[in-house]
């Protein structure tokens, strides 16, 4: 059963209302649920009774037994401690919800005070406890009126500040009304008026004032028609102050806007009747298009400010520094025929607060920059363009656009009206190259647009030779000056030594993203520091924020920062910073890949610098989530040319990935990496580890090629492993060849071969008294007895298979065995046995995170249910074979017709 929906008003007449109906109370009903609601919820017996003359505990029982008739269910009651107590939220009291919001403004700065003040004030409908008798509630009225004054008053002020004079006045005219006799409400009030230039309504209250009888602590008239003159000539004086003219100050359009239809959109909001928005911040990276957007915008819609428009270039990343402030608010008042006095500022807000007037801030430093030129008065509008990343809005009624790159399509338009559509038709591929390379800055596009107009006569494909990169597009120049570096350095010149050294570590880091927890050990700055240089950057739009405390930078600022890191740092310090790097990272790699059981250890000669953070896998699923936030930085190191001197590391990385590779599907990636390392000669190590590396890499490289189909090479490969091995007489790595060998053979289906590498791969391994690895070569054994047509051998070693493997092995591995019994209780129709085992491999692999394998399980799984007659099993497992296929990273052959069969089969079931 729902709550009932409660509304009890006492700012104003006292209402109630149940489920939106209003409850008629009589007048000591009312009284009571006021008196314990301003009392903040509760009121002592004695306390109430006395209030109205009443004794004993039963008089009250019958106002709280009224109260429950008149509104259907109990709102108070006698509490243990002898109190009477409201029965409701504390949203459901008017009261409570202005006391809510007034709390919150505790701390906060006047920008974010403002909202809430005005919410609050929204709770208040008329003098407090209106119409109840004054001596019952006459210490609650006056605390209310008290907090209730001040609150308004707190709200007139900033709105005067932050809105402008007319929001100021609606909000001091509705305080006039609720504390109709209170002086300070009564001056906020003339004050807001003068600031509008409203001269009758000054007059016209003061007139209505002289008539009423004399008060207590009301100004003498003397006093009252002395403030009101001074007020009536500041409110005349802004009301002749009209301009000599309308000026219109935007430069003209440099560039078409393309791609920013929705952020043309956004800066629609201002001249929206319907929209309270009067500010809006248009923030990005330099090169962004920002002032073009802000000027096009306002080009469209100058129109709809009859007063004028203002612009100006506040240089907040000028080489040259910020315009003062002083001179741009001298200039703007001068083109609205403003007299300049002494307080320009007021003069400057007096116009905007009072007129139509759009005003455009370009390149602010940040929003104290452009403070005090912001126009936000009932029809004035800014808005302001920054480098900076800002969050809040400028204002209250304010909002924040912050600029994305365009789309691919859009940077093609651009070439398109550039060099014509006959030219990127004819080379398609080399136009979709150079604007992949601007990265969707407008002004990298702009640029390389010039470049191919420039000559029209050099091919595109050409001009990709030459501009095809980040580094490149850095350096154009059509017009002779390389204008995307300059704008970035606009952007660097600022920093901080830390933060430019965040920057450049940033950029020397060659993956997509950099966590937080690394940029200290990379840069040797203290944590602290570190963090403040990563807010530095931020602030400026280098830097973009991502999830999980992790960051990104754009192409286009990379290359420009690595430039700066090549200049401002010796080789020296960029070659230690790469082997930090890279020193970071295995260390890292192997202990995940120890969390996820590979069983294969490197070499332990190259030791990590104090300080790197490491990660502590507890289980596999750690290491699996660390594998993956960190991957595209360990493959942009490994194809980096920077880093082909470090062989020592390009060799043992791809050994540390190769276990999360092989559970994860980016088999290709995990061959060309192992075909690398194979290559390499490891010569840092003295035999026979030399060589007992050399035949793990052909090892793990056979797997994945045999994961890949490319049974050729794979055998090949592992041939070779074998020979490796056994040229050192090593048996554990010998044994290992024989083992990955048996499961090619085995998926070759050559089951003698298969069975006779897993029978040598398994006596090597008990020689060593290697549980791990017996229970490795058990699932092929028993795949093989199942094919050559021995089920009972196949099924004799069941039970110790399952021990073992339970005992010894990893959940991958005792994933490949129930699979493979899976399939033999299939074939002998023990279709329930066959689901156990299903159902047990699946748990497995999920287990350590190898969906390809899940997938392939899943699909026998329902096969095995559909035989045992568990259809809703069945339906169950198809269901869940296509939500995981579709994640796969890699989808095989074998996959896709997986997946084919079962969608027919969940169509053949109506699902």
């Amino acid at each position: 059963m729902c709550e009932p929906a409660i509304d009890l008003r006492i700012l104003g007449a006292v209402q109630l209302t149940v489920n939106g109906t209003a409850v008629r109370l009589e007048p000591r009903q009312a009284t009571v649920l006021a008196i314990i609601a301003a009392a903040g919820g509760e009121v002592a017996s004695t306390e109430l009774a006395g209030r109205f003359g009443v004794n004993g505990s039963a008089t009250l029982r019958s106002y709280r037994a009224r109260l429950r008739d008149s509104a259907g269910l109990e709102l108070v009651k006698r509490n243990e401690h002898a109190m009477q107590q409201l029965l409701v939220a504390r949203d459901a009291v008017d009261l409570w919800r202005f006391q809510t919001k007034i709390a919150g403004c505790v701390g906060l700065p006047p920008h974010r005070r403002l909202p809430l003040l005005r919410e609050a004030a929204e709770c208040w409908q008329g003098p407090p406890l209106d119409g109840l008798d004054s001596r019952w509630v006459h210490d609650e009225v006056a605390e209310l009126r008290t907090t209730g004054r001040r609150a308004f008053l707190e709200l007139i002020g900033l709105s005067l500040e932050h809105e402008g004079p007319e929001p100021a006045s609606d909000h001091a005219e509705r305080a006039s009304e609720l504390f109709p006799d209170d002086d300070e409400i009564r001056a906020a009030l003339w004050w807001t008026w003068a600031r509008c230039g409203r001269v009758r309504a000054i007059a016209d209250d003061l007139d209505r004032r002289e008539k009423l009888p004399a008060g207590l602590g009301r100004p003498s008239l003397m006093v009252l028609r002395k403030e009101a003159k001074t007020r009536i000539a500041e409110a005349r004086q802004v009301s002749e102050a009209v301009p000599a003219r309308m000026p219109h100050l935007l430069p003209p359009v440099r560039s078409k806007v393309h791609g920013r239809h929705a952020e043309l959109v956004f800066l629609d909001s201002l001249t929206d009747q319907d929209s309270e928005t009067r500010v809006v911040t248009v923030r990005g990276l330099g090169g962004l298009g920002k002032t073009e957007l802000a000027v096009s915008w306002g080009h469209r819609v100058a129109a709809q400010f009859p007063d004028g428009v203002l612009f100006a270039d506040l240089g907040g990343f000028s080489p040259s520094g910020p315009a003062q402030l002083e001179v741009v608010l001298t200039d703007f008042a001068r083109q609205l025929g403003i007299p300049v006095g002494d307080d320009v500022v007021s003069a400057y807000r007096t116009a905007v607060n009072t007129r139509a007037i759009l005003v455009v801030l370009d390149n602010a430093r940040d929003h104290q920059h452009a403070a005090e030129l912001l126009a936000a008065g009932e029809h004035s509008r800014t808005v302001i363009t920054t480098r900076a990343a800002v969050t809040a809005p400028a204002v209250a009624d304010g909002r924040v656009l912050a600029l994305s790159p365009i789309t691919p399509e859009a940077s093609l338009e651009v070439l398109r009206e550039a060099i014509g559509e006959a030219k990127i038709k004819e080379e398609p591929f080399a136009a979709a190259k150079l604007m992949a390379a601007c990265g969707g800055i407008p002004l990298a596009v702009r640029l390389v647009a010039a470049q191919a107009q420039l000559n029209p006569g050099v091919s595109l494909e050409r001009l990709l030779d030459r501009l095809g990169s980040a580094s490149a597009v850095l350096g154009a120049k059509p017009e002779g000056e390389t204008a995307l570096r300059d704008s970035l350095a606009l952007s660097y010149g600022p920093l901080s030594a830390e933060a430019a050294r965040v920057l450049q570590i940033s950029a020397l880091h060659p993956g997509p993203e950099i966590s937080l927890d690394v940029i200290p050990f990379l840069s040797g700055l203290p944590a602290s520091s570190a963090e403040d240089a990563v807010d530095e950057l931020l602030r400026g739009s280098l830097l973009d924020p991502l999830p999980e405390g992790r960051f990104r930078l754009h192409d286009l600022v990379r290359a420009f920062a690595r430039e700066r890191a090549f200049a401002e740092l010796s080789p020296d310090e960029v070659s230690m910073i790469r082997e930090e790097l890279l020193g970071w990272l295995l260390a890292a790699a192997r202990l995940c890949d120890r969390a996820l059981r590979s069983g294969r250890e490197l070499p332990g000669d190259l030791v990590v610098s104090d300080g790197a953070p490491l990660p502590d896998p507890a289980n596999e699923e750690e290491g699996r989530q660390w594998f993956e936030s960190e991957h595209d930085t360990l493959l942009a190191v490994l194809d980096s040319p920077d880093f082909l001197p470090y062989k020592t590391y390009r060799w043992r990385l791809p050994l540390a990935l190769c276990c999360y590779h092989t559970r994860n599907g980016p088999w290709p990636t995990a061959e060309r990496l192992l075909i690398s390392a194979s290559k390499i000669t490891k010569d840092e190590l003295d035999e026979p580890e030399r060589t007992r590396y050399q035949a793990v890499c052909h090892r793990v490289l056979g797997n994945i090629q045999r994961k890949l189909r490319k049974f050729g090479a794979a055998e090949r490969s592992l041939e070779t492993s074998i020979t490796l091995a056994e040229g050192i007489d090593d048996p554990l790595e010998t044994a290992n060849g024989h083992q990955q060998m048996s499961a090619l053979q085995e998926d070759m289906k050559k089951w003698e071969v298969a069975r006779h590498h897993a029978t040598v791969a398994g006596r090597l391994y008990e020689a060593l008294a290697d549980a791990r690895g017996v229970a490795a070569t058990l699932p092929t054994e028993i795949h093989c007895h199942l094919e050559l047509g021995e089920p009972g051998r196949a099924l004799e070693r069941e039970s110790f298979a399952v021990d073992l493997m339970t005992r010894a092995s990893t959940p991958y591995n005792r994933g490949a065995l129930h699979r493979v019994l899976m399939d033999c209780h299939l074939r002998l129709e023990r279709f329930e046995e066959a689901a156990l085992h299903g159902e047990a491999a699946r748990a497995c692999y999920l287990e350590s995170g190898a969906p390809t394998n899940e997938v392939r399980v899943l699909a026998v799984l329902a096969q095995a249910y559909r035989a045992a007659g568990r259809a809703e099993d069945e339906l169950r497992a198809l269901r869940d074979f296509v939500s995981c296929y579709g994640r796969l990273r890699q989808r095989e052959p074998e996959d896709r017709q997986l997946y084919t069969t079962v969608k027919s089969r969940l169509a053949a079931r109506g699902a």
